[in-house]
C-alpha cells in the first residue's frame, strides 16, 4: 500500500496544473470585476475632493503615489507585505499621503476628505472581498476537478458505486461523530481517548468504504479492513503529506515565498485527493489482482480439460 500511494503520488503530478490554471482564471475573473470599481471608487473621491478643497486631483499621480507606496513594502515576506497592504489604516494613511502634495491645505479639510477617503476604502475592500470570494470558488472548483481526474486514473468508479460509497461514507461518519458525543458527554475525561479510538475508526471505516466499493465478493474482508492495513494507510499519508510540504518549501527556496506558496496550493489539491483515494486505490488493485488470479486458474482448468478430453479422443 505504502509503495502504491508513494507511486500514485507522483503519478498524479501532471495534474498539478489543473487547479493552479483553475485558481488563475478565478483571479482574473475576480480582478476584471474588482478594477473596474476600484477605479470608479478613486475616481469619485478624487471628484468628491475637488468639491471639497476646489484643488483638481490628478487621478494618475495618485494612483502612482499609492503603486509606489505598495513597492515600498516588504515584499521577500510577502505574507506580512499582504497584512499591511489590505489594513485598512495603510490604505487611509497612504491616500492621505497621497493627496497631500496636492492639496496643500489638506489639515482645513481633513473632516471631510477623511470621510471621502474612508468611504473609497470601504469600496476598495469590497471588491477585494469579491476578489477573494472568486478565488475560493475557484478552488473549490479546482479541488473537485482535479479529484475527479486522479480518481479516472488510479480509482475509477461507476455511478452506482459512488452513491453506494457516499451513502456508507456518511452514515460511518455520523456513527463515530455520534460516539465520540457519546462518550463526551458520559466521560467529559474521554477526549483524548475518544479522538484517538475517533482516528482509528475512521482509518478501519475507510478501508471497509473502499472494500465495499470496489473488493465486495472479489477479495476477503479480512483482508482489507485490519489494524495492519490502518497503519500502513496512516503511514502512507503522512508519507505523501511530508512530501508534498517538502517539494513546497524546496521551491520557495529556489524561488522564493510567492511561487512556494502559489505552487503549494495546487500541490493541496493533488495531496489531498491521493490521500483520499489511498485505500480505493488499494483495494481496487488488490481486487483486480485477484480476479485476473482467478481467470488464469479458470482459463489452466479450461486447458487441462480440453486436453484430457482429446486425449481420451485419441485413446479411443
Amino acid at each position: 500500500m505504502i509503495k502504491q500511494s508513494i507511486k500514485n503520488y507522483f503519478k498524479c503530478f501532471k495534474y498539478v496544473f489543473t487547479p493552479l490554471g483553475i485558481i488563475a482564471l478565478g483571479l482574473v475573473c475576480g480582478l476584471s470585476v474588482a478594477i473596474p470599481g476600484i477605479i470608479d471608487a478613486v475616481s469619485e473621491m478624487c471628484e468628491q475632493v475637488l468639491d471639497i478643497s476646489g484643488k483638481s486631483i490628478d487621478f494618475k499621480v495618485l494612483i502612482a503615489n499609492i503603486t509606489a507606496a505598495v513597492e515600498a513594502l516588504d515584499w521577500s515576506n510577502p505574507v506580512t507585505a499582504l497584512g499591511t497592504m489590505f489594513s485598512k489604516q495603510w490604505f487611509y494613511d497612504t491616500i492621505i499621503s497621497g493627496l497631500n502634495p496636492i492639496v496643500s491645505d489638506i489639515e482645513s479639510y481633513m473632516a471631510q476628505i477623511g470621510k471621502a477617503v474612508n468611504a473609497c476604502i470601504g469600496q476598495i475592500i469590497v471588491y477585494a472581498i469579491v476578489v477573494l470570494i472568486f478565488v475560493i470558488i475557484a478552488f473549490i472548483a479546482s479541488y473537485f476537478l482535479t479529484k475527479w481526474m486522479i480518481r479516472k486514473d488510479i480509482a475509477k468508479r461507476t455511478i452506482k458505486k459512488f452513491i453506494i460509497s457516499t451513502l456508507i461514507g456518511s452514515v460511518l461518519s455520523a456513527t463515530v461523530a455520534s460516539v465520540s458525543i457519546w462518550l463526551g458527554i458520559k466521560w467529559h475525561s474521554s477526549i483524548y481517548i475518544t479522538v484517538i479510538v475517533a482516528f482509528i475508526l475512521a482509518l478501519l471505516f475507510s478501508l471497509f468504504n473502499a472494500y465495499i466499493t470496489h473488493g465486495y465478493k472479489k477479495v476477503p474482508l479480512k483482508s482489507v479492513v485490519n489494524v495492519k492495513n490502518a497503519a500502513k494507510l496512516l503511514l502512507s499519508d503522512c508519507i505523501i503529506f511530508v512530501i508534498g510540504v517538502a517539494i513546497s518549501v524546496l521551491i520557495a527556496v529556489i524561488t522564493n515565498i510567492a511561487v512556494g506558496v502559489f505552487v503549494a496550493i495546487g500541490l493541496i489539491s493533488v495531496t489531498v485527493a491521493v490521500m483520499e483515494m489511498t485505500a480505493e486505490a488499494y483495494v481496487k488493485e488488490l481486487a483486480d489482482k485477484c480476479c485476473d488470479t482467478t481467470a488464469d486458474s479458470t482459463a489452466d482448468t479450461a486447458q487441462t480439460a480440453e486436453a484430457a478430453a482429446t486425449q481420451n479422443i485419441n485413446v479411443d
